[in-house]
């Protein structure tokens, strides 16, 4: 892979992690609030002890959390294919140093895998 591709990778990386950052820590932030509130004694969307209004509450929170959760395994396959350019390995499988082609990196730039070997981990 050349130079000037492994740099427009690497800025499609830096790009995608300040994006999922971002939307980490406002997700993040509606839960400390929401935590804060429930810590002292407010009801986060209501004025009543509605049970259907706490259930949806808690889906709420629990979704974000999951979303959170998301965004941090995404911002782990980045930092990984961003630690990759550094060492030199980018565009070559972790398994056995195949190239990946480029077409799975334009689709999906933290691929670490081809997509022989994904179906492989899928099927077994």
């Amino acid at each position: 892979m050349t130079e000037d591709k492994i740099a427009h990778f690497k800025q499609v990386l830096l790009d995608e992690k300040t994006r999922l950052e971002a939307e980490r820590e406002s997700y993040a932030a509606d839960n400390r609030t929401e935590g804060a509130d429930d810590a002292a004694g407010e009801l986060s969307h209501s004025d009543t002890n509605d049970p259907a209004d706490e259930a949806s509450n808690l889906f709420d929170r629990e979704r974000d959390q999951v979303a959170v959760e998301n965004m941090d395994r995404m911002l782990a396959k980045v930092n990984r294919a961003l630690q990759k350019v550094d060492e030199g390995t980018y565009g070559l499988s972790d398994i056995d140093g195949t190239p990946i082609p480029e077409a799975r990196l334009e689709a999906l730039p933290y691929a670490n895998i081809t997509v022989e070997q994904a179906e492989d981990t899928i099927e077994d």
